[in-house]
């Protein structure tokens, strides 16, 4: 699989997009990886950014039109990795509106490395996502994403290992990222964010660096990998949500913070578990 099978589903993209929306689209950008970098064909997500005139309460549904035709079509096996995002110009360059999708993270990451493939590039001037913005974001991804379902879940690392790649990778990258925007307020691309993660010595850096060779070369040695996430994996998200958990607290951000508390309570748990 290779990058030119992404394009191509962005290439499907754009003719969806130009079906169902026509002449309210104002620009189509590539985000993520396809933008600035660092696609890993196994484990990467082909993310898209449709800019319009204007959006109302039924863009979501056009957008999920869109989204339908790319999957439906399945010329490339990334298909189904197909992350649409959208907005106005107002919300692009500021985050105000209403009915759009694209928070602070993915707007600064529009705003920086956005990939300009349809229109005109109309981002500036802008106003850049504040530190905290970015923050609170990150919280409720986190909030959202790492259940205590989930954190059961990564527990038994050979099953998270069989899932391949990108499972594994994700696992470990996420809160490496987050842990990256928290600390310097900027987007937390995979390989700046675990060379950062490594430089900075904190708890499982040998893991963090290796998930950046599984996300290129896959996973040659199962039981190797599963040593590993169960000697740090749950370190990592412990240091993640402790320090958010800090962060939220002293930002006034009270039921955040509690929220948070409970996954470093969970990971926790699951720490002295493995033990």
């Amino acid at each position: 699989m290779s990058t030119a099978t992404a394009e191509q589903v962005v290439a499907d993209t754009i003719d969806a997009a130009q079906a169902v929306l026509g002449g309210q689209i104002e620009a189509i950008f590539t985000l993520g990886s396809l933008a600035h970098g660092g696609f890993a064909p196994l484990v990467s997500d082909v993310d898209v950014a449709i800019i319009l005139g204007s959006t109302a309460a039924e863009t979501a549904a056009q957008i999920a039109q869109v989204q339908s035709l790319v999957v439906d079509k399945a010329r490339g096996p990334l298909s189904a990795r197909l992350s649409v995002f959208w907005a106005d110009w107002q919300a692009v360059r500021t985050g105000a509106g209403d009915n759009y999708r694209l928070g602070p993270v993915d707007r600064l990451d529009l705003l920086e490395c956005g990939r300009l493939l349809v229109g005109s590039d109309l981002r500036e001037p802008s106003v850049r996502p504040s530190h905290e913005e970015l923050l609170v974001m990150s919280a409720d991804h986190i909030l959202s994403k790492f259940t205590d379902d989930y954190l059961e879940r990564l527990r038994d690392t050979e099953t998270v290992v069989a899932g391949g790649p990108r499972v594994v990778t994700k696992a470990i990258l996420f809160p490496v990222r987050f842990m990256y925007t928290l600390r310097t307020g900027r987007i937390g691309l995979n390989e700046d964010s675990a060379r950062w993660y490594a430089a900075e010595g904190l708890p499982g850096s040998a893991l963090a660096l290796k998930a950046l060779e599984w996300r290129d070369e896959g996973i040659t040695d199962p039981d190797l990998a599963s040593q590993m996430l169960d000697a740090d994996l749950a370190i990592v998200h412990a240091e993640c949500f402790t320090e958010y958990a800090k962060e939220l607290d002293a930002l006034g951000e009270i039921d955040r913070a509690a929220a948070m508390q409970e996954r470093v309570a969970g990971v926790h748990v699951a720490t002295t578990d493995a033990r």
